[in-house]
């Protein structure tokens, strides 16, 4: 029995161009041109908070696909969604955390975060930021072709690139964005030249499957038999009659024959309403419920999580 994957993922930005003063905890700004992924206007002042761990594990994952270092620092702030911007020579990637949530609720694949979030660090990496312009529907579609072609390197399908984009971009262009279709087709084009010439889908890509159980990472171990004393947590899934535990460490694993298989950790949520989840290597999130239910990212039940009795 091969267990598969847990769900979902988080996450979203837009490009800015950002001109202003810091302060001494969070930093205070103002922008040149600016204007959302979307393209809205924004003209209130922003002001910048610590990221969660959670959202720089998310940059630092895009980061590693194209083996690149962040020339960047991410911050939580109070833009309509998230910004690529610049403030004093130093380059920012800003969201705004309750729109991540709906963002990813609305599109029902946590890839919509994900993909606007690679398309402004497009922004950053083509050098966008560095003039006085704003945005422009040049600049905007490549870096939707950068967005798609990081997605698939990250595994998802093309229908999930596309999904931030499909939810809610418009379908006329402005003089900042281009319309909704010729976005799409962008990043069906990075989505697309990331197979390779022979067509053939990255490593990763190749079966994103809509299920909630979790991916099976195995880990060498001396003996199939995990001691009582160190169980935690009783798991189990809908979907899957394995054996499952979590540690007095907080690791997600498997129990078979042949020896322990590592699926995850547990730890602080990063959704509103949800005070821990069920978290593996690539980003994939279930949610704990009041009462042990184990939810995806839409809130349907999955499994369920309960104290171990010895």
């Amino acid at each position: 029995m091969a267990p598969t994957r847990l769900s979902q993922l988080f996450f979203v930005p837009i490009l800015l161009l950002l001109f202003g003063s810091v302060s001494s905890q969070n930093q205070t700004a103002s922008y040149y041109e600016p204007c959302s992924y979307y393209g809205e206007d924004v003209s209130h002042e922003i002001k910048m908070y610590p990221a969660s761990e959670h959202a720089k594990k998310v940059i630092n994952g895009i980061i590693s696909v194209i083996g690149l270092r962040p020339n960047f620092e991410i911050r939580e702030a109070n833009v309509p969604n998230a910004a690529a911007v610049v403030l004093d020579s130093k380059r920012y990637i800003l969201y705004n955390a309750e729109f991540m949530d709906d963002i990813n609720t609305a599109s029902g694949t946590y890839w919509a975060g994900i993909s606007i979030l690679a398309h402004e660090i497009g922004h950053h990496l083509n050098g966008h930021t560095l003039d006085s312009d704003g945005s422009r529907p040049d600049t905007e579609l490549e870096a939707d072709e950068f967005s798609g072609f990081v997605l698939n390197k990250m595994g998802a399908s093309l229908k999930e690139s596309q999904a931030a984009m499909a939810v809610a971009a418009s379908q006329r262009a402005s003089h900042t964005h281009p319309a909704k279709s010729d976005r799409l087709r962008a990043i069906a084009l990075g989505w697309n030249t990331a197979n390779g010439q022979d067509g053939t889908v990255s490593k990763n890509a190749d079966s994103r499957r809509n299920v909630e159980r979790p991916v099976v990472v195995k880990r060498e171990v001396e003996q199939p038999v995990i001691e009582e004393r160190r169980i935690a947590f009783d798991v189990s899934f809908t979907s899957d009659d394995g054996v499952y535990y979590i540690t007095d460490q907080g690791h997600l694993i498997n129990v078979e024959q042949d020896g322990f298989y590592l699926i995850g950790n547990l730890s602080e949520s990063n959704k509103r309403g949800y005070k821990l989840m069920i978290s593996d290597k690539n980003y994939n999130y279930l949610y704990i419920a009041t009462g042990g239910g184990i939810e995806n990212g839409v809130g349907k039940r999955v499994g369920t999580i309960r104290k171990h009795e010895f």
